[in-house]
């Protein structure tokens, strides 16, 4: 009955110390837990300032850079609009250089052609 008795205040102490510590433990790894959930946020924190100013920096260079090649573009725009013309002019220089000829042979020949006829006139009359 003794070895009875012993047993049950063995396992009563047992059960009394294991319910003791069982509240320390649970606040301990909740410490830690909350220390380490503090530690991480922290550190996503930062990480997340580092990728805002990351993310500011690309879109002032992404700005830019639309800058640029909006000044590139128009600067493009400019010399194709140049050549056109200077296209558009040596056309009409052709142009000039052919039929400036032909206009004043045409004017020579119909010149020319008033001459044989007054010359070919007075023949058909005698």
């Amino acid at each position: 009955m003794r070895s009875r008795i012993l047993a049950v205040l063995t396992i009563a102490v047992l059960m009394s110390l294991a319910g003791c510590q069982q509240p320390q433990r649970q606040e301990a790894p909740n410490e830690k837990q909350a220390r380490l959930l503090a530690a991480q946020s922290a550190d996503l924190q930062k990480a997340l300032v580092a990728k805002d100013a990351e993310i500011a920096a690309l879109r002032q260079k992404h700005a830019q850079d639309l800058q640029k090649r909006d000044a590139e573009l128009a600067k493009c725009k400019a010399r194709i609009e140049t050549l056109q013309k200077d296209i558009e002019k040596g056309i009409a220089e052709q142009v000039d250089r052919v039929t400036t000829p032909v206009i004043d042979e045409n004017a020579r020949l119909r010149k020319e052609i008033e001459h044989l006829k007054k010359q070919s006139e007075p023949k058909s009359e005698n």
